[in-house]
């Protein structure tokens, strides 16, 4: 696989992987006195949706449109609903206690969901 040969799709789709990876590092859970990182969370069981992009690049073999929109829209779908879990009543009040970790995974599973349509998008206009 050489990074400089791989097409802007590709690009994004491999970029949004590490960025997902880097989210957590970053605080998931921010409550102000108290923070937990993506890691302590079990963030890392997200990125399974991240799997199979990545595996197409790195084998060189096309990313199938249904599968790749798919695992793109269950990341975005499974953070959001992560992020709904960590509400919560605080003295009345509703609270969200997601942290910066979240909110870049989900621009991370944002980015994976365009990389993988402009590359099945690109894969069709080959064929024609």
């Amino acid at each position: 696989m050489d990074l400089a040969k791989l097409s802007l799709p590709k690009k994004i789709i491999l970029g949004a992987s590490i960025l997902a990876v880097i989210s957590l590092f970053f605080a998931w859970i921010d409550i102000g006195f108290a923070s937990a990182s993506g890691f302590q969370q079990q963030g890392y069981i997200f990125l399974i949706f991240f799997i199979y992009p990545v595996y197409c690049i790195i084998k060189n073999i096309h990313i199938n449109k249904i599968g790749g929109l798919l695992s793109a829209g269950l990341a975005i779908l499974a953070i959001l609903a992560f992020m709904k879990s960590k509400s919560g009543d605080f003295f009345g009040e509703t609270i969200n206690v997601a942290g910066t970790g979240m909110y870049v995974f989900l621009i991370a599973s944002v980015l994976l969901a365009v990389g993988v349509f402009l590359d099945t998008k690109k894969q069709q206009h080959s064929f024609e």
